[in-house]
């Protein structure tokens, strides 16, 4: 399926809690991406606009779900009108993703709405989803991400799911911040 369908890559970012407030304005410009991944490249660049730095970046290519995919397709014709994939969830689960699978590991207890703190866009032949998490967030070592349908956790349509195994961040409440970024590729990648 990577090869000749949907690529998905994803970004786990932590920062300071201090830069919290400059997040929104720091992951709405385009560049933020690429900023993740010159970080993740050569982990000597990691200053952003407002003074804020990264303390860590981590880099997920996994897959699209099937149940994924194929709620896309009824959004995209039509049959299906709601609900659409608007919250980015989080977790600690290390097992392989598979292309069945319908929800995360070990699922934080809650999602983060991606309408109020993060953007949902369309990228040429690209979707990409960012959600900011706050320092107030449950303190998580982050393995897994993925994007869903509802703000319940352990249910709703999981568009994808991701896994940090090499280098999960670690996120503590009132201490740091953190971002998860996914861009789904649809053309072919060869």
């Amino acid at each position: 399926m990577k090869r000749l369908g949907p690529q998905d890559t994803t970004y786990a970012s932590l920062f300071d809690a201090k830069d919290e407030p400059f997040l929104p304005h720091v992951t709405k410009d385009p560049e933020f991406w690429n900023s993740c991944e010159k970080y993740w490249n050569d982990h000597r660049f990691n200053k952003l606009k407002y003074g804020v730095e990264f303390l860590g970046v981590s880099k997920a290519d996994d897959i699209v779900t099937f149940p994924g995919l194929s709620w896309c397709m009824q959004l995209i014709l039509g049959t299906q009108t709601t609900p659409r994939f608007t919250f980015m969830c989080a977790g600690s689960g290390l097992d392989l993703p598979s292309p069945f699978q319908q929800t995360l590991i070990t699922e934080a207890s809650s999602r983060i709405n991606m309408t109020l703190t993060g953007t949902i866009a369309r990228i040429s032949q690209s979707m990409q989803f960012l959600a900011n998490f706050p320092s107030s967030f449950q303190t998580i070592t982050v393995r897994e991400s993925g994007v869903n349908t509802v703000s319940t956790p352990n249910t709703g349509i999981l568009l994808n799911r991701n896994v940090f195994s090499s280098t999960p961040i670690v996120h503590t409440a009132g201490g740091t911040a953190f971002v998860l970024e996914t861009r789904i590729t649809l053309a072919g990648v060869q």
